[in-house]
C-alpha cells in the first residue's frame, strides 16, 4: 500500500470511526487482524447497508504488499487469539476512538483510545502534538532523556502513575503490525510536515530520493513515465490532496503469471497509472475511497489468506504427491533396468542357435555372430561373455536373466497401478482442499469444470445423502437440503461467512452459498439460482416468482424446542423476489458423483 494512498484512506477513515467503540480484536488469518468498530450513530454513516454500524479495521502488515482497509463484511476468528492480540484485547476492548494522526513516512496511523480520565484529559487540553517523524526508532522524542520506557508502560505501572498522565494510542504500523502505546499527554504523536520538491529540483530529488518521502517507491516507478508537464500536474495534485483513487483490475481470461507466480489480481493508486504500467487493465475511479479500498482488499488480503489457508491444508498432500512423483520417476528408471534384462533373451537365442560349433568347455570373453545362420553379409553382433563360465552356461544364464526381468516387469506394473490409483485420489484430494480458498466467479480466468468446483465445495468432507449439491453458472457451489435433518447437515457444512436462504412466509429447503471469504461477493445471477432451488422445494414451488430471505450462516440459530431444522434469523442481508424455474434442479447438478459418497444431488 503505497504512503500516497495510505494517507488518502487515513483522511477519510479518520472521521468515519472517531468517536466509534472498539468492541474487539480478532486474528482472522496469520498476519491479519480486524478490529471490530461500533461506529457512532451520525447521519450518513459508512457500511450503513442494512442498518448496521458496525465495521471492521483491517490490516495486514508485512514488509512486502501491506495493507489497511475498512471492511463492512464480518471476518470471522477461525484461530485462537495469540498473546499479543489478547493484549491488545486488554487494553482496546470497550473503548471509544477519539482521535487519529496518520504518519505518512512511516505508514503509520495512531488512534487514541478513551473510557480513561488520561486520554480525556489530554483532549481537553488540547496537547500539542509530536511527529514520529523527528523523533527516535521507539516511537519517542529525543528529548525524553531518561525516560526511553514510558512508551511501554501500563497505567497500572507505580512508576508511571507518578509521572505525567499517560494516554493510550493504538499504533497501526504497515510494516510492524498493531501495538499498544502508553505516550505521556505532552508527547503525543503528530501529522508530518512534508516537503514537495520544486519544480526545478524533481531530477535531482529523484537522483537523491531518500531525502524526500514524498517520492515513494511507486511514485518513482511512474514518474519517469510522464512528460514533464504531466509529472509537475500530478505532484500538484498529490501535494494538494483529495481527489478520486484508481483502482484497476487485468481483462476478462487474462491468465496472471509474473516471474512464475501469480500477479497482482488487481491495483489501486492514489494516480491515474501510465500505460507502460496499466497494461491494457480496466481502470475504475471515483470519491469513494474507502469502497474502493475495501474492494482492493477483498482481493489482495482476503482472497489470498483464503488461498494461504487453502495451501496450508493441501501442503501435506502437496508433500505426498511429489514423493508420489519420485516413486513413479524411479519405478520408470527400473523399467528401463528391466527392459534390458529382458533383451538378454536374444542374445540367449542367438548363442543357441550358434551352440554346435564351439566345444562344451569353451571359453571366450565375447563373441561376434551373425543373426541368422549362414556367411553372407549380415551385419553381425557382438555378445559379450563371462570368462568364469562356458559359452552354454552364458547361454543359460542369459534366459535366467531374461526371466527374472519379465517377472520384474509383471510386479512393476502392479506396483506402477497401485502408486497411480493414489496419486489420483491425493490429486483429488489436493484440489478440494485448494479450491476451498478460491472463489471462482464469473469472468475469472481458468474457472474448473462443474466437478471441480463441486469436488471443492466438500473441502474434505463427505456428502450426506440428505443434501443435494449444486453448481451455479457462475461457478459457486450450491448445497440444499433434501429434508428438515438434511438442512442441519447442510448448514453444519458451511462456514460462518457462507450465505444461507429460504423462502419467506413459509415452509421449504435451507440452500447455502459458499464462498471463499468473507468479503468475497456474490453474482446476481447466482444469488437467483439459488433461490429459485430454494423455492423448487418450498411451499411456493408452482409459483411463478417467490420471494427468497438471504442471511450469513453465522446469523443463523437453531430454535430450542421447535421443530427439526427450524431456525431463526439475527439478521438478514436483504430479500429478494426470484423467478421460480425447476430445470435448474437438472441443469446444474455436477455431471458425475463429487462427493466421498454417491449422494451427488441427483434425486
Amino acid at each position: 500500500m503505497d504512503a500516497h494512498l495510505f494517507s488518502r484512506f487515513c483522511e477519510e477513515l479518520a472521521p468515519r470511526i472517531i468517536g466509534g467503540w472498539l468492541e474487539k480484536v480478532q486474528e482472522p488469518a496469520p498476519g491479519l487482524l480486524a478490529f471490530n468498530i461500533n461506529l457512532a450513530a451520525r447521519g450518513q454513516s459508512y457500511g450503513q447497508a442494512g442498518g448496521s454500524r458496525k465495521c471492521q479495521l483491517c490490516l495486514r502488515a508485512a514488509r512486502k504488499e501491506p495493507f489497511l482497509f475498512l471492511s463492512r463484511s464480518r471476518l470471522a476468528a477461525g484461530r485462537a487469539p495469540s498473546a499479543p492480540v489478547m493484549r491488545l484485547r486488554k487494553y482496546l476492548a470497550g473503548h471509544r476512538i477519539l482521535a487519529t494522526v496518520c504518519c505518512f513516512s512511516r505508514r503509520q496511523l495512531w488512534l487514541l483510545v478513551g473510557g480513561e480520565a488520561a486520554a480525556e484529559e489530554a483532549l481537553r487540553r488540547q496537547m500539542v502534538l509530536w511527529s514520529p517523524a523527528e523523533g527516535e526508532e521507539d516511537g519517542l522524542s529525543p528529548e525524553s532523556g531518561a525516560q526511553p520506557d514510558m512508551a511501554d508502560m501500563t497505567p497500572e505501572s507505580g512508576e508511571a502513575a507518578e509521572r505525567e498522565p499517560l494516554a493510550t494510542w493504538l499504533l497501526l504500523d504497515l510494516r510492524e503490525g498493531a501495538s499498544v502505546r502508553f505516550l505521556p499527554v505532552s508527547r503525543s504523536p503528530q501529522e508530518e510536515s512534508l516537503r514537495w520538491p520544486e519544480p526545478g529540483e524533481l531530477e535531482e530529488a529523484l537522483a537523491h530520493w531518500r531525502d524526500w518521502p514524498v517520492l515513494t517507491p511507486a511514485l518513482r516507478r511512474a514518474l519517469p513515465l510522464y512528460d514533464e508537464l504531466d509529472r509537475q500536474a500530478l505532484l500538484e495534485d498529490l501535494r494538494l490532496g483529495g481527489g478520486d483513487v484508481f483502482y484497476y483490475t487485468p481483462p476478462d481470461g487474462e491468465v496472471e503469471e509474473k516471474a512464475g507466480s501469480e500477479r497482482p489480481s488487481c491495483r489501486i493508486a492514489a494516480w491515474p497509472l501510465p500505460d507502460a504500467l496499466a497494461q491494457g487493465w480496466h481502470e475504475e475511479q471515483g470519491e469513494d475511497i474507502l469502497g474502493l479500498v475495501e474492494k482492493a482488499g477483498q482481493k489482495l488480503v482476503l482472497e489470498k489468506a483464503a488461498r494461504d489457508a487453502a495451501g496450508a491444508a493441501a501442503l501435506p498432500l502437496s508433500r505426498r504427491l511429489r514423493k508420489l512423483e519420485q516413486l513413479l520417476a524411479k519405478l520408470d528408471e527400473e523399467e528401463q533396468r528391466l527392459l534390458g534384462m529382458c533383451a538378454a533373451r536374444e542374445d540367449g537365442l542367438l548363442l543357441q542357435a550358434w551352440l554346435w560349433r564351439w566345444p562344451a568347455d569353451f571359453r571366450a570373453p565375447e563373441l561376434v555372430l551373425p543373426p541368422d545362420e549362414g556367411d553372407g553379409d549380415t551385419p553381425r553382433k557382438t555378445v559379450k561373455l563371462d570368462m568364469r563360465r562356458s559359452v552354454r552356461d552364458n547361454m543359460e544364464r542369459l534366459f535366467h536373466t531374461a526371466r527374472r526381468g519379465q517377472r520384474g516387469l509383471e510386479h512393476l506394473a502392479e506396483r506402477r497401478a497401485v502408486l497411480r490409483a493414489e496419486l489420483a485420489t491425493v490429486q483429488a484430494a489436493r484440489q478440494e482442499a485448494l479450491l476451498g480458498g478460491i472463489g471462482h466467479a464469473a469472468g475469472e480466468a481458468g474457472k474448473p469444470d462443474r466437478n471441480t468446483v463441486a469436488l471443492g465445495a466438500l473441502r474434505g468432507a463427505a456428502l450426506p445423502r440428505n443434501v443435494q449439491l449444486f453448481v451455479s453458472d457462475d461457478g459457486f457451489a450450491l448445497l440444499r437440503g433434501r429434508d428438515a435433518k438434511g438442512n442441519i447437515a447442510a448448514r453444519k457444512l458451511a462456514a460462518a461467512h457462507d450465505i444461507w436462504l429460504h423462502t419467506d412466509g413459509g415452509p421449504g429447503s435451507h440452500v447455502i452459498i459458499r464462498r471463499a471469504h468473507a468479503g468475497q461477493e456474490v453474482p446476481e445471477r447466482t444469488l437467483d439460482q439459488a433461490g429459485a432451488l430454494a423455492a423448487c422445494k418450498s411451499w411456493q414451488k408452482d409459483a411463478a416468482r417467490a420471494r427468497i430471505l438471504y442471511a450469513e450462516v453465522r446469523h443463523i440459530r437453531s430454535m430450542r424446542g421447535a421443530g427439526t431444522g427450524t431456525v431463526r434469523m439475527d439478521k438478514i442481508l436483504y430479500s429478494r423476489e426470484v423467478p421460480v424455474d425447476a430445470s435448474l434442479e437438472t441443469r446444474l447438478l455436477p455431471e458425475s458423483p463429487a462427493g466421498k459418497t454417491d449422494g451427488t444431488g441427483r434425486d
